[in-house]
């Protein structure tokens, strides 16, 4: 199930950053509203992050931003694919953020 819609549905899925403290046992993304425009908007965090796998598909290219493919939940769990690279992991919560701009 791809729960991009579910979770930001009125931004492009380009973003700013994914960070992972593993101290926190968070993990962050960060959402620009439109590439044309780049204003951070929205952050979508996990909680509790467990099991966290990531794997390299793709080098990214020079000058571009990094876009959200899809996000499904998994064996319950969680795979986050980008235009680069595969994240697996596991989360208690999930919340999300609207950032004022």
């Amino acid at each position: 199930m791809n729960l991009l819609e579910h979770y930001i549905p009125e931004y492009s899925g380009h973003i700013q950053s994914i960070e992972y403290s593993a101290i926190a046992a968070s993990l962050e993304i960060i959402f620009y509203d439109r590439p044309e425009e780049f204003n951070v908007v929205f952050k979508l965090v996990f909680e509790g992050v467990s099991e966290l796998d990531e794997v390299q598909i793709g080098e990214p290219e020079e000058n571009s931003m990094e876009l959200i493919i899809g996000l499904d939940e998994v064996h319950g769990g969680y795979c986050l694919h980008t235009d680069t690279r595969e994240i697996n992991f596991r989360s208690s919560k999930v919340k999300s953020v609207v950032i004022n701009t």
